[in-house]
Protein backbone atom coordinates (compact mmCIF):
# COMPACT_ATOMS: atom_id res chain seq x y z
CA UNK A 1 0.00 0.00 0.00
CA UNK A 2 1.10 3.58 -0.98
CA UNK A 3 2.17 5.50 2.23
CA UNK A 4 -0.01 8.23 0.95
CA UNK A 5 -3.01 5.59 1.88
CA UNK A 6 -1.90 4.17 4.68
CA UNK A 7 -3.93 5.33 7.90
CA UNK A 8 -2.49 6.57 10.39
CA UNK A 9 -0.48 9.41 8.21
CA UNK A 10 -0.47 12.42 9.42
CA UNK A 11 0.43 16.18 7.75
CA UNK A 12 3.97 17.58 8.86
CA UNK A 13 3.65 20.15 11.90
CA UNK A 14 5.91 22.97 9.53
CA UNK A 15 3.04 22.36 6.37
CA UNK A 16 0.02 22.98 9.21
CA UNK A 17 2.04 25.98 10.24
CA UNK A 18 2.40 27.39 6.57
CA UNK A 19 -1.48 26.78 5.90
CA UNK A 20 -3.53 27.16 9.20
CA UNK A 21 -3.95 30.81 10.83
CA UNK A 22 -2.32 28.99 14.05
CA UNK A 23 -1.01 25.93 14.67
CA UNK A 24 -0.02 24.94 18.16
CA UNK A 25 2.63 22.11 19.01
CA UNK A 26 1.91 18.23 18.68
CA UNK A 27 -0.83 18.94 16.52
CA UNK A 28 -2.17 15.87 14.87
CA UNK A 29 -3.84 16.32 11.24
CA UNK A 30 -4.61 12.90 10.20
CA UNK A 31 -4.34 12.55 5.73
CA UNK A 32 -7.84 11.79 4.68
CA UNK A 33 -9.77 14.58 6.52
CA UNK A 34 -10.85 17.38 3.94
CA UNK A 35 -10.52 21.21 5.33
CA UNK A 36 -12.03 24.24 3.12
CA UNK A 37 -9.77 27.71 4.18
CA UNK A 38 -7.54 26.50 6.57
CA UNK A 39 -6.49 30.21 6.56
CA UNK A 40 -9.71 30.79 9.00
CA UNK A 41 -8.89 28.13 11.69
CA UNK A 42 -6.67 27.90 14.54
CA UNK A 43 -5.39 24.49 16.08
CA UNK A 44 -4.65 24.34 19.93
CA UNK A 45 -1.70 22.48 20.96
CA UNK A 46 -2.49 18.65 20.82
CA UNK A 47 -5.26 18.78 19.18
CA UNK A 48 -6.39 15.72 17.00
CA UNK A 49 -8.64 15.98 13.89
CA UNK A 50 -8.90 12.31 12.31
CA UNK A 51 -9.08 11.01 8.64
CA UNK A 52 -12.42 11.48 6.95
CA UNK A 53 -13.19 14.86 9.22
CA UNK A 54 -14.58 17.93 6.96
CA UNK A 55 -14.19 21.13 7.69
CA UNK A 56 -15.79 24.33 5.91
CA UNK A 57 -14.08 27.01 8.09
CA UNK A 58 -16.58 29.87 6.61
CA UNK A 59 -16.23 32.97 9.31
CA UNK A 60 -13.77 31.03 11.67
CA UNK A 61 -12.58 27.87 13.61
CA UNK A 62 -11.12 27.30 16.74
CA UNK A 63 -10.13 24.52 18.13
CA UNK A 64 -8.59 24.52 21.38
CA UNK A 65 -5.84 22.56 23.02
CA UNK A 66 -6.20 18.39 23.60
CA UNK A 67 -9.83 18.57 21.82
CA UNK A 68 -10.17 16.02 19.29
CA UNK A 69 -12.61 15.51 16.33
CA UNK A 70 -13.60 11.94 15.74
CA UNK A 71 -13.80 10.59 12.37
CA UNK A 72 -16.63 11.45 9.55
CA UNK A 73 -17.31 14.39 11.80
CA UNK A 74 -17.77 17.37 10.53
CA UNK A 75 -17.98 21.32 10.62
CA UNK A 76 -19.95 23.71 8.12
CA UNK A 77 -22.36 26.38 7.59
CA UNK A 78 -19.92 28.92 7.22
CA UNK A 79 -20.40 30.64 10.52
CA UNK A 80 -18.06 30.71 13.67
CA UNK A 81 -17.18 27.84 15.78
CA UNK A 82 -15.26 27.27 18.63
CA UNK A 83 -14.66 23.51 19.99
CA UNK A 84 -13.25 24.34 23.70
CA UNK A 85 -10.08 22.65 25.29
CA UNK A 86 -9.91 18.79 26.20
CA UNK A 87 -13.56 19.05 24.35
CA UNK A 88 -14.50 15.52 22.62
CA UNK A 89 -16.10 15.95 19.19
CA UNK A 90 -17.61 11.97 18.74
CA UNK A 91 -17.59 10.09 14.76
CA UNK A 92 -20.18 11.48 12.64
CA UNK A 93 -20.96 14.76 14.66
CA UNK A 94 -22.43 17.57 12.76
CA UNK A 95 -21.55 21.12 13.93
CA UNK A 96 -23.39 23.55 11.90
CA UNK A 97 -23.36 26.96 12.28
CA UNK A 98 -25.28 28.52 9.40
CA UNK A 99 -28.26 27.81 7.71
CA UNK A 100 -30.49 28.28 4.57
CA UNK A 101 -33.34 30.77 5.89
CA UNK A 102 -36.81 29.60 4.27
CA UNK A 103 -38.13 33.11 5.63
CA UNK A 104 -35.67 35.07 4.43
CA UNK A 105 -37.39 36.17 1.35
CA UNK A 106 -34.67 34.75 -1.09
CA UNK A 107 -33.87 31.69 -2.50
CA UNK A 108 -32.18 28.91 -0.38
CA UNK A 109 -29.57 26.46 -2.30
CA UNK A 110 -25.97 27.17 -3.44
CA UNK A 111 -26.79 27.38 -7.54
CA UNK A 112 -28.41 30.51 -6.53
CA UNK A 113 -26.59 33.61 -6.69
CA UNK A 114 -25.13 34.90 -3.29
CA UNK A 115 -27.61 38.10 -3.81
CA UNK A 116 -30.60 36.13 -4.23
CA UNK A 117 -29.89 33.90 -1.39
CA UNK A 118 -31.25 33.98 1.59
CA UNK A 119 -28.96 32.22 4.07
CA UNK A 120 -28.38 33.04 8.39
CA UNK A 121 -24.51 32.63 9.39
CA UNK A 122 -24.32 32.28 13.30
CA UNK A 123 -21.94 30.39 15.78
CA UNK A 124 -21.57 27.06 17.54
CA UNK A 125 -19.61 26.94 20.87
CA UNK A 126 -18.58 23.69 22.39
CA UNK A 127 -17.48 24.24 26.08
CA UNK A 128 -13.96 23.44 27.49
CA UNK A 129 -14.32 19.11 28.54
CA UNK A 130 -17.32 19.27 26.92
CA UNK A 131 -18.12 15.29 24.74
CA UNK A 132 -20.37 15.25 21.78
CA UNK A 133 -21.03 11.55 21.45
CA UNK A 134 -21.92 9.69 17.81
CA UNK A 135 -24.22 10.85 14.94
CA UNK A 136 -25.25 13.76 17.29
CA UNK A 137 -26.65 17.25 15.41
CA UNK A 138 -25.59 20.48 16.78
CA UNK A 139 -27.59 23.09 15.26
CA UNK A 140 -26.38 27.48 14.56
CA UNK A 141 -26.20 29.66 17.59
CA UNK A 142 -25.80 27.11 20.25
CA UNK A 143 -23.50 26.87 23.41
CA UNK A 144 -22.77 23.72 24.74
CA UNK A 145 -21.68 24.41 28.02
CA UNK A 146 -18.80 23.62 30.15
CA UNK A 147 -18.41 20.05 30.63
CA UNK A 148 -21.20 18.90 29.17
CA UNK A 149 -22.26 15.69 27.36
CA UNK A 150 -24.34 15.14 24.93
CA UNK A 151 -25.69 11.60 23.94
CA UNK A 152 -25.13 9.71 20.64
CA UNK A 153 -27.80 10.82 18.12
CA UNK A 154 -28.92 13.34 19.69
CA UNK A 155 -30.10 17.27 18.26
CA UNK A 156 -29.13 20.14 20.18
CA UNK A 157 -31.52 22.81 18.93
CA UNK A 158 -30.44 25.31 22.13
CA UNK A 159 -28.37 25.81 24.81
CA UNK A 160 -26.70 23.81 26.80
CA UNK A 161 -26.11 23.95 30.81
CA UNK A 162 -22.77 23.10 32.22
CA UNK A 163 -21.69 19.71 33.04
CA UNK A 164 -25.47 18.35 32.44
CA UNK A 165 -26.00 14.98 30.48
CA UNK A 166 -28.32 15.78 27.84
CA UNK A 167 -29.92 12.99 25.65
CA UNK A 168 -32.80 12.40 22.63
CA UNK A 169 -34.74 14.02 20.23
CA UNK A 170 -36.49 16.22 21.62
CA UNK A 171 -33.39 17.38 23.79
CA UNK A 172 -34.13 16.87 27.19
CA UNK A 173 -31.23 16.63 30.48
CA UNK A 174 -30.70 13.10 32.01
CA UNK A 175 -28.13 13.24 34.49
CA UNK A 176 -25.09 15.65 35.48
CA UNK A 177 -21.17 15.46 35.68
CA UNK A 178 -18.54 15.92 38.57
CA UNK A 179 -16.47 18.28 37.30
CA UNK A 180 -13.61 17.92 40.07
CA UNK A 181 -12.45 14.24 38.45
CA UNK A 182 -12.58 16.11 35.35
CA UNK A 183 -10.77 18.97 35.84
CA UNK A 184 -8.35 17.03 38.62
CA UNK A 185 -7.58 14.87 35.48
CA UNK A 186 -6.28 17.90 33.44
CA UNK A 187 -3.70 19.14 35.78
CA UNK A 188 -1.91 15.92 35.89
CA UNK A 189 -1.83 16.04 32.25
CA UNK A 190 -0.55 19.48 32.36
CA UNK A 191 1.97 18.00 34.76
CA UNK A 192 2.95 15.65 32.93
CA UNK A 193 3.62 17.97 30.00
CA UNK A 194 5.63 20.15 32.01
CA UNK A 195 7.82 17.31 32.88
CA UNK A 196 8.58 16.15 29.35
Amino acid sequence: MPVEFAPGVCFSEEALRRHFKRCGPGVKVFRGCRIHLPEQVELGAYCQIDEGVFIFAGESVVIGVHAHLAFQSSISGGGRVRVGDYAGIGAGVRLISGSEDPHGGGLTNPTIPAALRSVRRGRVEVGAYALVFTNSVVLPDVCIGEGAVVAAGSVVHRTLKPWTVYAGSPLVAVGVRDPKTTVETMRKLLEQEAES
